[in-house]
């Protein structure tokens, strides 16, 4: 009885000693390149989006790939003026390679606008929010490209005392975030 129980401390101490040996898989680096605004007003649209990122691609799972390393490759693509085109699957897979990620995003922000609508009894708000957006998965491959397009129409009641625009941009955000890492 005596070896049993000596065999079973062996085994019991290996097991906590192989534990923290045993290597966990790497994160995905993923670049998340800066929003393409093409809206004149400020919106803080450029923020929210990557407020959003930060969030959506936190550390075990995602590693984000700094600013650091994204300056000097997004200067020579000259993305600040070949961005405004819109989402270009060769420039993206060239930046992918350069910065050495695994997934790559890229938003372009065509219309992000609230108007009042005071026509009938009640007060509305709408906003439209329109976008490009793609993404290249460098693990299977794949492009992902969505033009969003969405339109939505609220009493201004309910929204009065809240950032409903902003917060419908971030939502819309982090849905593309999700749809993009699916694959």
């Amino acid at each position: 009885m005596k070896k049993f129980f000596r065999f079973l401390a062996v085994a019991v101490m290996a097991c906590f000693f192989a534990v923290p040996a045993m290597g966990k898989a790497e994160a995905a680096k993923v670049v998340v390149l800066p929003l393409v605004n093409m809206e004149e007003e400020e919106n803080n649209a450029n923020a929210i989006f990557m407020k959003q990122a930060v969030e959506f691609f936190k550390y075990p799972a995602y590693d984000l790939v700094g600013d650091d390393v994204m300056e000097p490759i997004l200067a020579k693509e000259n993305y600040a003026v070949v961005g405004k085109q819109g989402p270009n699957e060769a420039m993206l897979r060239r930046i992918l390679k350069a910065s050495g990620a695994d997934i790559i995003v890229m938003m372009r922000l065509n219309d992000f606008e609230e108007d009042s609508d005071n026509r009938g009894k009640e007060m509305l708000q709408k906003l439209e929010i329109e976008a490009d957006v793609m993404a290249v998965n460098a693990f299977t491959n794949k492009v992902y490209s969505k033009k969003i397009n969405k339109t939505d129409t609220i009493e201004y009641a309910l929204v009065v005392r809240s950032d409903w625009k902003h917060d419908e941009f971030a939502k819309v955000c982090r849905n593309t975030f999700k749809d993009v890492t699916k694959g």
